[in-house]
């Protein structure tokens, strides 16, 4: 066959019945991935045959059919498969042209850059009069499902939507394309698509996914049309269709097709999401943190004097407690967590956690000599401290009015029973107070800490899972009792009570609970926690989408299990708990936004969602993940962990004081007002901590990577001996930036050159010290 009819497409695994490849004339490995000549000669041959997995070659069926499906409308309405009429080679692809009955459709099926990936670009023109429901790409997955599941084995090794599916026709619209993809891996064998996000925001556009109705497995994109309902789903909309723009109807996309690590190909999407968009989106947006309604408020300055001058004192409420002064920043919920019958009140919960709001406001008034914030900050923990103890169990939610401490959220949990979730993310909090902030009180700390280390060690199972909650006689509610995933937090508090005090027995237990989440929660990733199933998206407890193969999770426990890891590997040193916790940090990213949608007001990059059956846009809990990826890129040093936490740290501020943006997934609107901490002061905490290293922006000149963190951007750094060089640009322009350095050689002077044009020379021990101040 002559040389110009043959098309190479690279695979590192062939692994779905795929869209027409045409007739495979040759098949050989290459360095790991396999290559496929096409004859495009003979676009109606199906072919058998074979790919290597784990050494064993085995078949895999290549259909040359099309996978285009397009639905009309009718009664009831029209399923159309499109039949390919001509295949052509063009640069770098193939060319395919389609008749659809209802329709004719161009497919450019091209090579990229990417050994793994092969873009798809399709346009499809219907015919004049018919009304078009969707036009949509299906794969079917070749390795196929088993014939049975478990609870630590599913019916593929690994699925992942960012929805999960309520009814059989839900899917994942355009509205919830956060880190937008659909997976699947059977063993090695990973595949994803992946949306052009450049596409037309507009446009009503949808991934979907299916795991059990038919032969196969099956993932899909395309032109569909979504509607709303419950909270928060999508179904595809009975009643409308796609844009049309010219006559046509057209929607891109990207192909992933690799051979992976077991269930760990979700990591390749999450590295590229970043390096094609959230890069970029991160550089683009040196304002991220201008407000969407207060548009004054730009800097982290201008958000300090907002929010630890004015809104702090304003919720601030101090009151004596015995010879202490306690105090609290009051969320004004009830008793029963909403704010039907709003009252003072102090939280020390895993959303609004008033001793690291706290912690936050400490640091504030270390950093501008502010003694009155520091006492009435530290009244804080006081308060905390003065929670009536039950051998060890302690309420956490205290009401000024009646002076009364509850046990746990009425609304989001059970008011009458003592909640480990919250217990041990508060006495994390004190040992951090104690460790950093307040070392004379360490003692007194650890004396409270100790004896709730003691109720957790006495209440875990031999399974390795802390049940969640206990009654008034400390016996377990059934609910979470022998499966949770917020075990992770009692994990990361036993953990740090172990380096605190140097006794094993806390640490033997973190690694045993640590143990379970491995286990049993990362097989099939039940990330079961309170707000899972009691929050807003509310749901039974054993609520499971059976067409997807997926169970709900929430990232609280996430975030939680991938700061335990790490506290485990900085304990035992231990590096199986460093490359377990990146893994799990890599599948909590996947809930993080990659980029600025605009379809909403604010800028959106850098913030999370909550779960797979919730919907809202840039969460306060990025103010968590922020410190989490930080603490992450200090242990590994990895620049892509760096960039997402600054770009989390800074997300909060477009849309605060809210606690989120467009709760239902789809309206350009703000979410619901908390309070202070799951907001401004959650995420201005995260900058004090961040700060003192990073400044407004930073430079790794071991690693000759950088970030501009306080509304500012940073770009081609360029570390060459002891010559810098950079460009900064800065929100707004003529600002001056405090540029810090890591890997600084004190005994040595450095030539900074910025923007082309300025330049000065620096003492390496100024610089190590000081940083460098950056005049525009």
């Amino acid at each position: 066959m002559p040389s110009s009819m043959r098309t190479a497409i690279i695979f590192s695994s062939l692994i779905l019945s795929t869209f027409p490849l045409c007739a495979v004339n040759r098949l050989e490995s290459a360095g790991g991935a396999i290559r496929i000549e096409v004859d495009t000669t003979n676009p109606a041959q199906n072919e058998v045959v074979s790919i290597k997995e784990d050494g064993v070659w085995v078949p895999a069926l290549l259909s040359t059919a099309s996978p285009t499906r397009v639905i009309s409308e009718g009664t009831p309405d029209v399923v159309h498969s499109c039949t390919i009429k001509e295949i052509s080679a063009i640069p770098s692809g193939l060319l395919l042209r389609e008749d659809c009955s209802v329709g004719s459709l161009e497919e450019r099926v091209l090579l990229t850059s990417e050994p793994d990936v092969l873009a798809v670009e399709a346009r499809f023109t219907p015919k004049a009069s018919i009304k078009i429901r969707s036009v949509e790409d299906r794969y079917d997955f070749a390795p196929g499902r088993r014939a049975s599941s478990s609870l630590t084995s599913g019916l593929v090794d690994f699925v992942w939507s960012q929805n999960i599916k309520n009814e059989a026709d839900d899917i994942v619209p355009n509205w919830s394309f956060k880190s937008p993809a659909v997976m699947l891996q059977q063993g090695k064998v990973f595949t994803a698509l992946m949306p052009e996000l450049s596409d037309r925001h507009s446009d009503p556009l949808a991934l979907d996914l299916d795991v059990t109705s038919d032969k196969l497995p099956w993932l899909s994109y395309g032109a569909v049309a979504s509607q709303p309902y419950g909270h928060s789903y999508f179904r595809r909309s009975p009643d409308a269709g796609p844009r049309v723009v010219a006559g046509e109807i057209e929607y891109r996309y990207s192909i992933v097709a690799s051979e992976q690590p077991y269930k760990l190909g979700y990591r390749r999407v999450v590295r590229r999401l970043w390096s094609h968009e959230g890069h970029k989106e991160l550089l683009q947006s040196n304002d991220l943190q201008q407000n969407v309604t207060r548009p004054e408020l730009v800097t982290f300055d201008d958000w300090r004097t907002d929010t630890w001058v004015r809104y702090a004192n304003t919720v601030y409420r101090g009151f004596d407690c015995g010879n202490q002064r306690c105090g609290t920043l009051v969320s004004n919920r009830n008793s029963e967590g909403d704010w039907g019958k709003p009252a003072p009140d102090a939280w020390f919960n895993a959303w609004f956690q008033t001793l690291r709001s706290a912690y936050g406001w400490y640091l504030y008034g270390q950093r501008s000599n502010n003694k009155d914030i520091e006492e009435k900050a530290e009244s804080i923990l006081n308060l905390a401290l003065k929670s009536p103890q039950d051998h060890g169990a302690f309420p956490t939610v205290y009401m000024l009015n009646t002076k009364q401490w509850i046990r746990d959220d009425g609304w989001a949990g059970y008011a009458d029973d003592y909640h480990t979730f919250c217990m041990s993310w508060t006495a994390y909090w004190m040992l951090q107070w104690g460790k950093n902030l307040t070392p004379n009180r360490e003692k007194e700390i650890l004396a409270f800490v100790r004896p709730y280390g003691d109720f957790l060690v006495k209440h875990q199972l031999s399974s390795g899972v802390i049940p969640s909650w206990y009654d008034s006689n400390l016996e377990p509610r059934s609910e979470f009792r022998d499966f949770n995933a917020e075990t992770a937090a009692s994990a990361l508090l036993l953990a740090s009570l172990g380096e605190a005090t140097g006794d094993h027995t806390y640490a033997n237990a973190a690694e045993q609970a640590m143990n379970f989440i491995t286990k049993e929660v990362l097989p099939r990733q039940r990330w079961f926690d309170f707000e899972t199933f009691k929050s807003c998206a509310r749901k039974p407890f054993d609520f499971y989408d059976a067409w997807t193969a997926q169970y709900p999770q929430n990232n609280l426990a996430t975030i939680q299990a991938a700061k335990a890891y790490l506290q485990l590997y900085q304990v035992t040193k231990n590096r199986e708990y460093l490359q377990q916790g990146t893994q799990v940090l890599d599948y909590l990213l996947l809930t993080q936004q990659v980029w600025n949608n605009p379809a909403f007001s604010p800028k959106v990059v850098g913030g999370f969602t909550t779960q797979n059956t919730d919907a809202e846009w840039s969460d306060a809990r990025q103010g968590y993940a922020a410190v989490l990826l930080w603490d992450y890129y200090k242990a590994t040093d990895n620049q892509e962990y760096l960039e997402r936490a600054v770009a989390a740290a800074r997300s909060t501020f477009a849309v605060a004081p809210w606690e989120n943006w467009a709760h239902t997934g789809y309206l350009d609107e703000q979410g619901a007002l908390t309070g202070f901490h799951w907001g401004p002061g959650s995420a201005l905490t995260s900058v004090e901590m961040m700060s003192p290293t990073l400044g407004d922006a930073f430079i790794n000149l071991k690693e000759k990577q950088g970030v501009g963190f306080n509304a500012c951007s940073l770009r081609n750094i360029t570390v060459i001996g002891h010559s810098i060089t950079f460009d900064l640009e800065t929100f707004p322009s003529s600002r001056s930036i405090k540029l810090r350095f890591s890997g600084v050689d004190p005994h040595t002077k450095y030539k900074i050159t910025w923007n082309g044009s300025h330049s000065s020379m620096v003492d390496g021990s100024t610089l190590a010290r000081d940083g460098y101040v950056v005049q525009q």
